[in-house]
């Protein structure tokens, strides 16, 4: 499962790759070279396309489900809401199960891998974008993401777990913490941020 995930993931890169680099046209960027910030623009470029891809591998990983029709998927989730199919509200109840049935596997997927995915996110956030360096901005854009690829699980006949929004969340908050960790060490990783 691992393997296919992978190469899902590197299949959507080598798709996604070309086309960001039509529509982004990185290299009109770098025409003016007398500009003080050069160097800055051409890290920014690399640092924003390594996001982009690594958003869209995620996002196509996340969002991998049974689509249909528009009314069919929505009568799909009203059913699963109804019945509770495949849905846990309860938080840590998923987790505390992983715990109690121990095995490396499941816990380096379904614990370890839920927050260590979502890192990329939280540390590009700020890293990015000068706006996104507070607290509130980190912890707002965290939920919002997590909770919409949950929202969409429910839509698409993916499992819906309360579990999987806090350790998506929480990975994004801990890359948004090393982004500030990393900044203490190099400042000048801030000009990065527009």
């Amino acid at each position: 499962m691992m393997i296919q995930l992978g190469l899902k993931f590197i299949a959507v890169i080598a798709i996604a790759l070309p086309i960001w680099l039509v529509v982004r046209r990185p290299w009109k960027r770098f025409e003016d070279k007398s500009c003080n910030n050069f160097c800055v623009t051409k890290v920014r470029e690399i640092c924003l396309a390594l996001f982009v891809l690594f958003m869209s591998g995620l996002l196509v990983l996340t969002l991998d489900g049974s689509y249909l029709a528009p009314s069919d998927m929505l009568q799909r989730a009203q059913s699963r809401i109804v019945s509770g199919k495949n849905i846990n509200v309860v938080p840590f109840c998923t987790i505390k199960r992983f715990f109690t049935r121990f095995t490396m596997e499941t816990f380096l997927i379904n614990i370890v891998g839920n927050v260590v995915m979502f890192l990329p996110w939280g540390f590009g956030v700020v890293l990015l974008w000068k706006r996104n360096q507070t607290i509130w901005r980190v912890v707002g854009w965290s939920f919002l993401l997590t909770a919409s690829i949950e929202t969409c699980q429910l839509f698409i006949g993916r499992s819906v777990d309360i579990d999987d929004l806090i350790l998506n969340f929480f990975g994004s908050c801990i890359g948004a913490v090393l982004y500030f960790i990393v900044q203490k060490k190099f400042p000048q990783i801030k000009k990065l941020a527009q």
